[in-house]
C-alpha cells in the first residue's frame, strides 16, 4: 500500500511539472556559404546575403522544471541582385537585371536546459540537430517600364537556373526569458546553426506560452 501511494505521488508530481509550450520568434543575423552565381557573358558575380530576417516557431514539452524537448521550424531567404539601364525604346525604359537567391526551410529537434534565476528570469541552453532544405535560384531578366505610365511593366526571362539540396546539421542556442504573466514570457537568444552548405548566426527575440 505504501509503495502504491509513493508511485501515485511521484506520478502526480511529474504530471504537475510536465507541460507543453508554444513559441514564435524573429531574428536577424548573417549566413556564410560558398554559393556564388557567375554570369560569365556579363562579367557579373552575385553572392546572396541574409537581409529580411529569420521567422521561426517551436513546440516544446517540459518533462520537469529543468529539462524539455523541443521541435522547431524556421525559414529565411538570402538574396543578391544587380541591374543595368539599357536605354529607351518605343516609349519603354529597358533594364537588365541579374538575381541570385537561396530559400531555406529548416526543422530542428533539441533538448533544452532551463535554469531559474528568480521568479521572473530564466536562462535557457539548447543543442540539437537540424534538417534544412535549400533551394538556390539564379536568373537574368529584361525589364521594360512604360515611360507614360510606370504601372505598365513587362518582364522577359533571358536565363534561369535552379538547384536544391537537403542537409543535416547542428545548432546551439543560449538565451533568457522574462515572465510577464505566469504562463507567458518574452525572450531573446543567440543561435548558431551549421551544416555543410551554410552557417547561420542570429540574434532572436520571441514569446512563449506555457500551457
Amino acid at each position: 500500500m505504501k509503495k502504491f501511494v509513493f508511485i501515485a505521488l511521484t506520478a502526480c508530481s511529474f504530471a504537475a511539472s510536465a507541460s507543453p509550450y508554444l513559441g514564435l520568434e524573429y531574428g536577424f543575423g548573417t549566413t556564410s556559404h560558398d554559393v556564388k552565381t557567375v554570369f560569365n557573358d556579363d562579367n557579373i558575380t552575385l553572392e546572396p546575403k541574409l537581409e529580411d530576417g529569420i521567422f521561426g516557431g517551436f513546440l516544446g514539452y517540459s518533462v520537469n522544471p529543468s529539462w524539455a524537448i523541443e521541435l522547431g521550424y524556421s525559414q529565411f531567404e538570402l538574396d543578391a541582385s544587380q541591374s543595368v539601364h539599357k536605354g529607351i525604346a518605343n516609349g519603354y525604359i529597358k533594364e537588365w537585371e541579374w538575381d541570385s537567391s537561396i530559400h531555406a526551410k529548416q526543422w530542428s529537434i533539441a533538448p533544452v536546459y532551463t535554469h531559474a534565476l528568480n521568479s521572473k528570469w530564466t536562462t535557457k541552453l539548447k543543442a540539437g540537430l537540424t534538417y534544412t532544405q535549400y533551394k538556390a535560384n539564379a536568373g537574368k531578366y529584361e525589364e521594360q517600364e512604360l515611360i507614360a505610365n510606370d504601372d505598365v511593366e513587362t518582364s522577359k526571362t533571358l536565363a534561369h537556373s535552379s538547384q536544391s539540396t537537403n542537409e543535416v546539421g547542428a545548432l546551439v542556442a543560449i538565451g533568457t526569458e522574462y515572465a510577464i504573466l505566469p504562463q507567458l514570457t518574452l525572450g531573446a537568444n543567440v543561435k548558431f546553426q551549421l551544416d555543410s552548405y551554410a552557417n547561420t548566426t542570429s540574434f532572436n527575440i520571441g514569446t512563449t506560452y506555457y500551457f
